[in-house]
């Protein structure tokens, strides 16, 4: 079966490498933040133009702590996208505050036409997610935003080598959040994430309040998050780092490859329409026979997956709290979307195989 990501190649492939580097931190104790936190830290910063990273257990946690550096408490109203994971209104509704849903372009990503529309005096933030590592076109929203006073903060979840005219997204908004899940494009053997800002009065927050909100030992000034990446998790990333750019040139070079034999298919190319600056964290087509093309794939020995199938205000965990909303193009786009697999470790047999079966697919 030709797999939709490659997690467990990627962590066979390393294995020796993991294994050496946690035999020193062993031997040295260092288990909590440190040298090899440090070490990963200070690697994101370069990659951010030399912004603020403060390293954390998840993604999510980043975004919680993101939200409440900017003053998101709660009554606040944050508006983001549906089309998530849940990941992203389960931390505005974690720190109080009522998630307002923005419907999506075509390419799937939020934008200021879609956001403007809902601004009111109640909006405290705007979370931008940077979908499958397409960049959202973040210029027109933070001049919008900063206009009305409202914070912005980008979901980096699945962006990392995401770029706009060659900058690294998450550093166009108030604060971002990086998530470092073994699934991502840069992924521990566990949870891991980081808050990254331009702001130094955010970032002594956070690194502040992911350590139990400690000045020292004994004094803390303000009632925290035990959410620090561990030393362990640190090294596989900092093993890692050193493959990220042929892993990124990887997928797009399999990405190109897709938009140039698919362009002309009923199935279509990616939804980000090649896109600057795309990391193609996933590759999505759209077809209206979207189940009988997965199903189709996996006789072909393919596995195709659906992010994400329900949107978050058609769950029951939004249905059963929220008021309903309708969000026309998010709800289609949910009908018809499949991820293919585009990953580092396809061979250029195993894209063709991919490609021709869609193209054989669409004959039928």
């Amino acid at each position: 079966m030709i797999r939709c990501n490659d997690v467990q190649e990627q962590a066979q492939d390393l294995t020796e490498a993991f294994f050496e580097q946690w035999r020193n931190v062993l031997s040295a104790g260092d288990f909590i933040l440190g040298e090899e936190v440090t070490r990963f830290e200070t690697w994101l910063s370069g990659r951010c133009n030399g912004a603020h990273v403060v390293s954390m257990n998840s993604g999510t946690d980043a975004l919680i702590l993101a939200m409440r550096a900017v003053g998101v408490s709660a009554g606040d109203e944050v508006i983001t996208c549906a089309n998530t994971f849940i990941a992203t209104v389960g931390a505005i509704v974690a720190v109080g505050a009522y998630p307002v849903l923005a419907d999506v372009e075509e390419d799937e990503l939020i934008s200021l036409q879609t956001i403007e529309p809902l601004l009111s005096d109640r909006t405290k933030a705007v979370v931008t997610v940077h979908l499958r590592g397409r960049p959202v076109d973040m210029v027109p929203i933070t001049a919008a935003c900063r206009a009305r006073d409202i914070a912005v903060i980008e979901d980096c979840a699945q962006a990392i080598g995401t770029l706009i005219e060659g900058r690294q997204v998450g550093t166009f908004g108030d604060a971002a959040a990086f998530s470092f899940h073994p699934l991502k494009t840069l992924g521990g053997l566990g949870d891991g994430g980081a808050l990254v800002t331009t702001s130094t009065k955010i970032a002594e927050y956070a690194r502040g309040l992911r350590n139990h909100g400690l000045r020292s030992r004994d004094e803390a000034f303000s009632f925290g998050l035990n959410t620090r990446l561990d030393a362990l998790q640190a090294v596989a990333l900092n093993i890692k780092t050193e493959y990220l750019d042929l892993w990124l040139q990887r997928r797009r070079a399999i990405a190109t490859y897709y938009d140039a034999v698919l362009a002309d298919t009923a199935t279509g190319s990616d939804l980000g329409r090649g896109k600057a600056g795309s990391a193609y964290y996933h590759y999505v087509v759209r077809s209206q026979r979207r189940n009988e093309l997965q199903q189709y794939l996996a006789h072909k020995g393919i596995q195709a997956a659906v992010h994400y199938p329900t949107p978050i205000h058609c769950q029951r965990a939004w249905l059963d709290s929220r008021s309903a909303v309708a969000l026309p193009v998010t709800e289609r786009l949910a009908k018809e979307i499949l991820t293919l697999p585009c990953h580092p470790h396809l061979s250029d047999s195993d894209v063709e195989k991919i490609a021709v079966a869609i193209r054989d697919f669409d004959l039928k």
